[in-house]
């Protein structure tokens, strides 16, 4: 099988593309799989993300950053590789990214979320000969409760709280976390 991804210490670099995926440095073109710092860092010569994606990159890297979105599932190419950007349900615009060239396909999926989230699109599974996935919650010690017992236990805190008339501050990462604990309240 071909390999279409090699590491460089700029991060994962498709040579047959002219790209990095999510670097760690700047690189001439970025392709990132969603706005979290860790995955979108300032200074690349240009970036090209999924289209849902591109207002929370522009916010996230400024105004003079190049940025180009594309529609998920729609086909780019790159050098010798078509790119497509797939949704991988982690926060708004987070996508897989599929790499094609010589007759095989890789997909990098940054973070991705399978459960239902009603702030970002679906994950979608992606047919691919090599899989590259990010685990930071990989191990069996993670073992996550049901959002909507969650949403309920967040409600009855709050109810606690107001009849004890104390102020109620929850805190919770920006980008994501905040806007699904807010479509999870929805009462």
């Amino acid at each position: 099988m071909t390999d279409l991804l090699s590491t460089s210490p700029s991060g994962l670099l498709c040579g047959r593309g002219a790209f990095h995926v999510d670097p760690w440095a700047p690189v001439p073109l970025a392709v990132v799989t969603h706005a979290h710092a860790d995955h979108a860092r300032p200074g690349s010569g240009g970036y090209l993300c999924a289209e849902p994606g591109a207002g929370l990159l522009r916010r996230r890297l400024g105004p003079e950053a190049v940025i180009r979105g594309v529609p998920y599932g729609e086909r780019v190419a790159l050098g010798d590789t078509v790119v497509s950007f797939h949704p991988a349900g982690h926060i708004l615009g987070s996508a897989q990214v599929r790499i094609e060239g010589d007759g095989a396909a890789w997909v990098v999926t940054g973070d991705y979320k399978r459960q239902r989230d009603p702030t970002c699109a679906p994950f979608e599974p992606v047919p691919c000969d090599a899989l590259i996935t990010e685990a930071t919650f990989a191990l069996p010690i993670y073992c996550w409760p049901d959002p909507d017992a969650v949403a309920r236990d967040i409600v009855a805190w709050w109810h606690a709280n107001r009849e004890a008339k104390r102020a109620s501050v929850l805190f919770c990462y920006a980008l994501g976390k905040a806007q699904r604990i807010l479509a999870m309240l929805r009462i």
